[in-house]
């Protein structure tokens, strides 16, 4: 089941600002920071400075993958992928998934917020982007959890009793774009 959380990205920013804002008023909350934000060590004087949460900055996010395809068809893709994420927030507690919009699949690492994974399937690609500092326990499990995402994909993309098609993706020639996606994951499938 998928945790109801903002709607869109524009919303999602929204989220990790007044999480940062929250954060400046309580400096023990989590123990400082959540998705990269440090902690303010003197909150009164922040929030006097500046209770605008728009004024609060939001680091850009990090591109990880991107895989160019000639065809998808995004709702079956999403769900498969989506059904993929829920399996492993269930067995883990390390992650939880969220759609938050109709191409759009996020994963938290609740282990110690510190950063988030975000797949955005799009007409000519997907696209798979971290927001926060993730810490080395974020990055590893993060690299696992996309080896197994890559697999899904791939499974996808060349199942061999499905006619071509038919199949939910195909890559651009030539059509090596997953393999090279796993050269760039720091940690390598067991």
């Amino acid at each position: 089941m998928f945790v109801l959380l903002p709607s869109t990205s524009q919303s999602f920013m929204t989220s990790i600002k007044l999480q940062a804002h929250i954060i400046r008023a309580d400096t023990s909350l989590l123990g400082g920071g959540l998705f990269g934000f440090e902690r303010d060590e003197n909150p009164s004087e922040s929030l006097q400075q500046s209770d605008n949460i728009d004024s609060v900055p939001v680091p850009p996010p990090a591109r990880v993958i991107e895989i160019p395809v000639t065809s998808i068809k995004r709702g079956g893709l999403r769900f498969a992928l989506g059904l993929h994420l829920i399996g492993l927030e269930q067995a883990k507690e390390t992650w939880r998934p969220n759609q938050s919009s109709d191409n759009v699949l996020d994963m938290y690492f609740i282990k110690d917020n510190s950063a988030m994974f975000q797949i955005t399937i799009d007409d000519d690609a997907i696209r798979i982007d971290r927001y926060g500092k993730p810490s080395l326990q974020y990055l590893l499990q993060e690299s696992v959890v996309l080896h197994g995402v890559l697999d899904e994909l791939n499974t996808l993309c060349f199942d061999g009793e499905i006619a071509v098609g038919n199949r939910l993706l195909q890559l651009e020639e030539p059509g090596d774009a997953i393999d090279k996606a796993r050269e760039i994951l720091p940690a390598r499938r067991a």
